[in-house]
């Protein structure tokens, strides 16, 4: 029973026509008051802003239910949407008609769908009261928000930037992230180790029975003998971002890595863990190793 007006201020309990929807409780509390946000934009750059940067968001609420919203900020006329699992960092950022600067935190999901069911044409998003109302021609629902000073501030990346061709890197991450292992339990190897060598940047992944090696020569990101171990899981999302863009821009820290494509920068937690040794000479070195403390065990 979908009706113009759907509230459920009381219970919160949403009656959106789904299977998913009609057993959905909202257990947030009500948000604090802060800066009611206020702004229009067309539905399918607003629905692919949501879909995009709600990839990262948290799909376990723990003691951090706000991690499964989305955070929308609007400064005039630019609203940035931002979705985190305190690993991995999403962002976008798109222009829309600003009626009132304000934030607010709204289910990831719920949002989203509800944005996505409207017809082609403008979305109105207002902060009322307790709620976030979102409208569209006839059609109006409301979401109870998250407290804002909830969720996790994000940090702006300071290293140094690089710019990589979008199309040779796309394809390097074709190549090599699909060689990464998912288990957990061995999370050296869900990464993708990029290395500083001496003709550019190497990438390896493995899981443990099968090896993907891609250099890209002449691309000199990383300082001489460093390297960082990218998540899998980081960089497959950012494949989905490569895909017609132009250029990637990377800057690497000591323990995170951000990547703008465009309108859209990813940040992800960087693993710190050894990656295993994949060269001859390394596996020569190990055994050697291994030789000598044999040996002075015997003695």
């Amino acid at each position: 029973m979908c009706s113009s007006d759907l509230r459920w201020r009381d219970t919160w309990l949403c009656t959106i026509h789904s299977t998913y929807y009609h057993s959905y409780l909202c257990t947030c509390p009500p948000e604090e008051k802060g800066n009611a946000v206020k702004f229009r934009c067309e539905r399918e750059a607003l629905a692919e802003a949501l879909v995009t940067a709600g990839r990262a968001a948290s799909g376990r609420s723990g003691a951090m239910p706000a991690i499964t919203g989305l955070r929308l900020e609007l400064v005039g006329d630019q609203l940035t949407v931002t979705a985190t699992d305190l690993d991995l960092t999403i962002q976008v950022v798109i222009a829309v008609g600003g009626d009132r600067d304000g934030h607010a935190v709204v289910p990831a999901r719920l949002t989203t769908d509800i944005v996505r069911s409207f017809s082609s044409g403008k979305v109105e998003v207002e902060e009322s009261g307790d709620d976030v109302v979102i409208s569209s021609g006839r059609s109006q629902f409301s979401v109870r928000p998250f407290n804002y000073d909830d969720y996790p501030k994000v940090g702006v990346p300071t290293t140094q930037a690089i710019t990589l061709s979008s199309a040779t890197f796309g394809e390097a991450l074709r190549q090599v992230v699909r060689a990464a292992s998912s288990d957990e339990q061995r999370q050296a190897i869900t990464g993708v180790q990029m290395t500083a060598e001496a003709t550019g940047l190497r990438m390896v992944a493995t899981d443990s029975y099968r090896l993907a090696i891609r250099d890209l020569v002449g691309e000199e990101t990383l300082a001489a003998d460093q390297k960082v171990l990218v998540p899998a899981r980081a960089l497959g999302e950012l494949q989905r971002l490569v895909n017609g863009a132009d250029t990637v821009v990377m800057r690497l820290g000591d323990r995170h890595a951000t990547f703008q494509v465009g309108n859209t920068s990813l940040t992800t937690r960087l693993i710190e863990q050894e990656f295993p040794p994949y060269r001859s000479e390394e596996h020569t070195s190990e055994l050697q190793s291994l030789r000598h403390l044999v040996c002075r065990l015997l003695l």
